[in-house]
């Protein structure tokens, strides 16, 4: 389908976003294991400053090597999620965008209705990401460490399992495990088990920019319900207010119709 300007104008911005980000982890990655002194992207990990409120708030310090970026990217992330939803994870979030191109790779080889999961399995499974989070808060504030590092795969990814006290061929097998999940159902990681998304929906909801849809110009004709990566049934609502939501605006570039769905406040 040809893209009218202003809808490819939005996704050339998407993925100069992602690309710049994406680049930005893999940089330091290099540098890390070529032996060059560099921050990990432990450092820019806002999930470090969500794990780091227990431990100032009841011992005043930061646990192990988290540290005030951490605080200023979790806040500001939290912040973010009040005004666009959950725009980090379709525009900024390295390993959403590894994903997102793993499912445009699964889509052109595996046919959709051979591997996707029913409704009922996919909303219960979602629920997994709560208990994921729950456990890592849980066990870092009783151990004062970073339970979780070596089984994180944005770290073990961007640091090459080079990082701290990893151990590399476990850690290995949960990021490929990941990646091979997330390949064969479509962001298996950021809808079943990122802790970080857990984090974010209850905010989500609350987001003031969402994408709506004109009733009166739509002929549901479904193309927005085929392309959502949420399985979100944009069709059918006036507004999208889904927690899942993540103003990825596939749906938008590839509705058919002008001005049938537009981003709003």
């Amino acid at each position: 389908m040809q893209l009218q300007p202003a809808k490819k104008a939005i996704r050339v911005v998407r993925r100069i976003f992602q690309i710049f980000f994406l680049g930005g982890a893999f940089f330091l990655a290099a540098k890390l294991l070529l032996g060059v002194p560099t921050r990990t992207v432990e450092y820019y990990c806002p999930m470090g400053g969500i794990v780091s409120f227990y431990g100032l708030f009841k011992k005043q310090q930061f646990i192990c090597a988290l540290g005030e970026m951490n605080l200023s990217l979790a806040l500001a992330l939290l912040a973010t999620v009040l005004i666009t939803k959950r725009s980090f994870c379709s525009w900024v979030c390295p390993l959403g965008t590894i994903f997102e191109g793993l499912s445009a790779l699964r889509r052109r080889i595996i046919p959709e209705s051979h591997l996707r999961l029913s409704n009922r399995t996919d909303a219960v499974l979602c629920n997994l990401k709560y208990i994921v989070l729950a456990a890592i808060l849980i066990l870092t504030y009783r151990a004062g460490e970073l339970v979780f590092r070596g089984y994180d795969p944005f770290y073990v990814l961007f640091t090459g399992g080079k990082g701290h006290d990893l151990i590399p061929i476990v850690s290995l097998a949960v990021l490929g495990a990941i990646l091979v999940a997330s390949f064969l159902f479509e962001f298996a990681w950021c809808r079943y088990l990122c802790p970080l998304a857990a984090v974010m929906n209850p905010l989500s909801r609350l987001g003031l920019l969402k994408v709506r849809r004109d009733r009166t110009g739509c002929d549901a004709c479904g193309a927005c319900d085929t392309v959502c990566p949420q399985r979100i049934r944009v069709s059918e609502a006036h507004k999208i207010t889904s927690v899942d939501c993540t103003n990825c605006f596939e749906c938008l570039t590839h509705c058919p119709r002008p001005r049938v769905l537009e981003v709003s406040v």
